[in-house]
């Protein structure tokens, strides 16, 4: 079977379910005060194609599944009927910034891009946690702007954030397994938005993950999926092939530049 397809997360999804069990949305393990032993926080995000994002909120839905979904405050993500059918279905929906990257690093003007898009998304769905986006056209980290104990001070206690997710949450027993670049390879075409986890979270092929989901795998993961990337269509699954491949010479053309 093809991998990034519904059909092929469909797969993993019910590996997980097997194997792990318990699903948690970020707000509520931010917010737990116990954690089950075993667990997969299901992170999405929405980069771009929001229509992709709700087939598969749907489907979750119907397999009894709960992820956040991360939206930029962008045309090509944020679309107000999508984000409410998803929050509708009991998904959680999150802030995917790039506040730093669109002000060329200025951390005061930063703090108040995110406020602003903060404020746009909370006038359509209650927002409570927040992920960067890793923008890899521009040099900057947008974690950066927590670096500064006042803003990270604000972010909590005055913009009411329980967590920034590569920020507040500690990956070291938790397998971090991501789909950026269009593989399982843990973040080989991955520049910025990375975990430093002491398990293993790369696999050489889909089929290679789904073994390890279903044989006895590490009982806490995260699971990152872009929606975007996962068609059922055949020609509509070749040029999104065709898009990655490009976007990842791009980056690794990037990490050479800037080493």
């Amino acid at each position: 079977m093809r991998d990034f397809t519904l059909k092929a997360y469909e797969r993993y999804i019910v590996a997980i379910q097997k194997s792990i069990g318990h699903f948690f949305r970020f707000d509520e393990f931010l917010s737990a005060k116990e954690m089950p032993e075993a667990f997969c926080l299901l992170k999405h995000d929405v980069d771009r194609k929001p229509g992709r994002a709700l087939k598969m909120a749907r489907l979750e839905n119907k397999m009894g599944v709960k992820a956040t979904y991360y939206f930029r405050a962008k045309r090509c993500s944020y679309n107000v009927p999508v984000i409410k059918e998803i929050a509708s279905l009991g998904h959680e929906i999150g802030y995917h910034y790039e506040s730093l990257s669109d002000t060329n690093g200025d951390i005061e003007k930063a703090v108040k891009d995110f406020e602003k898009n903060l404020a746009m998304l909370r006038k359509t769905v209650p927002i409570k946690t927040c992920a960067m986006h890793g923008q890899p056209l521009k040099p900057f980290d947008n974690r950066d702007i927590w670096r500064v104990k006042e803003n990270y001070d604000y972010l909590k206690n005055e913009l009411g954030i329980l967590g920034e997710v590569y920020w507040d949450i500690d990956y070291t027993d938790i397998a971090y397994i991501n789909d950026t670049g269009r593989n399982w390879t843990s973040g080989e075409d991955n520049l910025k938005d990375k975990v430093v986890s002491g398990i293993n979270g790369g696999f050489s092929s889909g089929e290679e993950l789904l073994k390890y989901l279903l044989d006895k795998p590490h009982k806490k993961i995260c699971f990152q999926v872009h929606p975007e990337r996962w068609r059922d269509n055949y020609f509509q699954w070749l040029v999104q092939l065709f898009k990655d491949f490009c976007i990842n010479i791009i980056k690794r053309l990037l990490k050479l530049i800037r080493t």
